[in-house]
């Protein structure tokens, strides 16, 4: 039974039109009485949470248990019982962001490592150097053969310049993460659907997919990255337990979306895991390159 209370006039309090029903026809406004008592207020607030949360859990569930299911019900039409994907993705978007800050300053000097100064220039020593006259010329490689040692140094400062720059730019990308994911999720989208290019398929129901594949897996994430703060859990482990995971969603709501042989299904899983890992990492130094030459 309603708890609202509608008013008893027929006139739309937002447009004006005539009301036949508890929404106005015109503009969608429910015909709710804005005088409500307290108790009317509480009891409409506890019914929408109870909704909401009996929505929250059947979306859930078979997000964990049933890989794929809430997509084909979404293609379906079937959607009024479930939380819209997109919801879902930012509701688990948040606490994915929370989580990877922990994550980030924890293996922050190992993420960062990749970016790494010329080797060769690396190893000609700034203290030798400075004991050198700026003109005198040292052998270096192949490719630069003979320099003054003031083109190293302006070099070397150069290429010292340029990573941290990268560093600084990689700080701002998992900064801007939020953001960061609504850029993957296009790109994710036309992976998969370049995977299933013979099926006649909409973009759009790979984007749907997609922000279901995510929700799952930066729910799993953030579990993952809060345990590393409690527990002695490497880098190189966690990109492993990460692919897998990946890698047996895919498998297992891939197949039960399109229903294609398993060795089929388990050679695209392999390559769609591969191809969003990969996106994910290029996608994360291009921005942080990017990001770079902005830098003063």
């Amino acid at each position: 039974m309603s708890h609202k209370k509608y008013r008893a006039a027929t006139n739309c309090l937002n447009c004006g039109a005539e009301v036949k029903g508890p929404f106005c026809q015109n503009c969608g406004q429910e015909n709710l009485d804005v005088h409500e008592s307290f108790f009317h207020m509480v009891g409409h607030f506890v019914a929408d949470y109870f909704h909401y949360d009996s929505k929250f859990f059947r979306s859930v569930i078979p997000l964990f248990t049933k890989p794929g299911f809430l997509t084909k019900e979404y293609w379906k039409g079937r959607r009024a019982n479930y939380i819209h994907p997109l919801r879902l993705f930012f509701f688990i978007l948040i606490v994915f962001v929370i989580a990877s800050s922990t994550f980030y300053s924890h293996f922050e000097g190992e993420l960062k490592s990749v970016y790494k100064q010329d080797s060769v220039m690396a190893r000609l020593d700034d203290a030798y150097l400075s004991t050198l006259p700026e003109s005198k010329k040292i052998y270096v490689d192949k490719r630069r053969d003979s320099m003054t040692v003031k083109e190293i140094k302006k070099e070397k400062a150069g290429d010292l310049r340029r990573m941290n720059k990268l560093k600084k730019g990689t700080d701002d990308v998992f900064n801007s993460l939020k953001y960061v994911t609504f850029l993957l999720l296009p790109i994710y989208a036309l992976l998969i659907k370049l995977l299933y290019v013979r099926r006649k398929s909409f973009y759009v129901d790979h984007v749907v997919y997609m922000m279901h594949v995510q929700s799952f897996f930066y729910f799993v994430l953030s579990v993952i990255f809060f345990l590393t703060a409690v527990l002695p859990i490497s880098l190189n482990v966690v990109e492993r337990i990460s692919l897998w995971i990946l890698f047996g969603y895919l498998l297992f709501s891939l197949r039960y979306l399109y229903g294609q042989p398993w060795w089929k299904t388990i050679v695209k899983s392999i390559a769609a895991t591969f191809l969003l890992f990969g996106a994910t990492v290029l996608t994360i130094i291009i921005i942080a390159g990017l990001d770079a030459i902005f830098i003063q």
